[in-house]
Order: C-alpha cells, then sequence, then structure tokens
C-alpha cells in the first residue's frame, strides 16, 4: 500500500486513536485486535498491503489500514498524517514492526543451531536490521512526540518492543538482531524522561519466544521440545500474551508506570 494511503473499513466507532505498526501479522495484529475490542479506534500500519486488508476488513468499523514503511522518515509522516485525518490525534503507539537478519534457524538452546557469527555478519545486513528495529522505533517515536508537543493528548501512551534476546545477549538472534533490540530499552528510557513534560508515558515490553510467523521461520519444529525446557511455564507464548501486556500498558490504570521493560516470557529470563 503506498505510502499515507488508507483504506477505512466503516465509520470509526468513537474513542482514542491507537496506531500499530507491524499490524499485519503476529504479535502486531494480536495487538491491534485487542486494543479494537478495548474501544481505540486502530489504525494499522504494515507494508504487507494484503496483510493490513485482511485484518481491516476482520475488526471492522474502528480499523484504519495505513500504508507505512517505518525505516522511511517521510512515510512515517505520511502514515500518520493519514491516521491522523482518519481518526484525529493518536493517542497510543504501539512499535510491533521489526525484522530479523538472515533466515537461518533460530539459535535459542536445544535447536542445535547457533547465529551468523558476528566476523562473517556483511555491514549490509547490520545496517538493514538496524534500520526497521532501531530507526523505525525512533521515527515513530519521534514524530508521534512531535505531533503531541503541537496537540496534546489525555493519557499518551508509547509502546516498544524489545526481545528477551537482547537481555540474554542471544540465544535466538545474531548481533545485529540482538542490538538493535537492546538498542530499543535504551530509546524507551530516554524518551520516557522527554514524553513525562507530555503527560505521554514511554514502556517497552520484552517478550521471549513467541510463536509468530518469523518465530516459524528461524525455529524448526523438532527444535521446540527442546526450548520449552528452558521456560518454567513450560510452554512458548502465545502472540496474545504479548497483546495482553500492551492493552494493559495502553489502558489508564498503567498511567504511573514509564520507563519500564515489561518481560513477557513465561519466566524464561528471571532477574
Amino acid at each position: 500500500m503506498p505510502p499515507g494511503e488508507t483504506r477505512q473499513t466503516a465509520i470509526a466507532a468513537p474513542g482514542r486513536v491507537a496506531l500499530v505498526t507491524g499490524a499485519a501479522a503476529g504479535i502486531g495484529a494480536a495487538c491491534a485486535r485487542g486494543l479494537a475490542a478495548d474501544g481505540f479506534r486502530v489504525a494499522l500500519a504494515d507494508i504487507d498491503r494484503a496483510g493490513l486488508d485482511l485484518l481491516a476488513g476482520d475488526i471492522g468499523a474502528p480499523a484504519c489500514a495505513v500504508g507505512m514503511d517505518i525505516s522511511d522518515e517521510s512515510s512515517v509522516r505520511a502514515g500518520f498524517d493519514a491516521a491522523e485525518a482518519w481518526g484525529g490525534p493518536v493517542s497510543v503507539l504501539v512499535c510491533c514492526a521489526g525484522i530479523m537478519s538472515g533466515d537461518m534457524p533460530g539459535d535459542m538452546p536445544g535447536d542445535g543451531a547457533g547465529p551468523t557469527p558476528l566476523d562473517r555478519m556483511a555491514l549490509a545486513d547490520w545496517q538493514s536490521t538496524f534500520s526497521v528495529n532501531a530507526d523505525g522505533t525512533f521515527l515513530c517515536m519521534r514524530e508521534m512526540l512531535g505531533r503531541r508537543r503541537a496537540s496534546p493528548v489525555d493519557e499518551g501512551r508509547i509502546i516498544t518492543l524489545s526481545s528477551a534476546a537482547a537481555q540474554l545477549g542471544g540465544y535466538r538472534g545474531d548481533a545485529a538482531y540482538v542490538a538493535s533490540k537492546a538498542a530499543i530499552i535504551g530509546l524507551t528510557k530516554i524518551a520516557a524522561r522527554q514524553a513525562a513534560e507530555f503527560g505521554i508515558t514511554v514502556n517497552c515490553i520484552a517478550p521471549g519466544p513467541v510463536e509468530t510467523p518469523m518465530f516459524d521461520r528461524m525455529m524448526p519444529p523438532e527444535a521446540v521440545p527442546g526450548l520449552t525446557q528452558h521456560i518454567p511455564l513450560g510452554r512458548i507464548g502465545g502472540v496474545e500474551d504479548v497483546a495482553s501486556a500492551v492493552r494493559f500498558l495502553a489502558g489508564t490504570q498503567a498511567g504511573w508506570i514509564t520507563g519500564a521493560t515489561l518481560d513477557v516470557n513465561g519466566g524464561y529470563r528471571m532477574q
């Protein structure tokens, strides 16, 4: 879908506007569904036109499909323009879009494979991963905060997605993925300090192993039993596990939580 183009399914229901990146599938789609169920009007942002159309049609009235490439500055601006022309000021930004460099098997304990060695990683792979995961999160945050400086909202929220891999230094992703997801944790903290003057909270969620299209590409089915042995709750996470945490942080009950990183991992990483 071209940047800034929208596809509205029906007249939007009353409620605050949430913009969810990476909404066409996986965690992003689950977050969009959940926020719509909570009464938000949801702008679904992604580069995947087919996925957006399917989800927007499924959600119905409270949804608007917005073409957005988060690694492109002008596309992010145009996407916010389209979302706000449709529903009004964005109150909640959920940054779910992300990629993992390479398409090799994952490297969690028990799967028998490892990440791309650092000394063999191409600079282009490093940069393309950062352009989406870190730069894309920055561009969306910057756009959100600039707009809310000019036009404040009540109960503003920014929610970012990191990974347990960033906290552990590996297991699943290679160096580019781990470092880009670690950057998001630091970015969330400085953004929380600076967004406080606008009454906006900024928090991060660090999921552990979650069954998504990305997980399925990277993790051979035969490796899953070995992985679950490292998770105290004994199962791979579902997208709804992460979406539930997003819905909590987006709600009014989380108004005094900011700068936090919430682990959603079944006990995979305990401090």
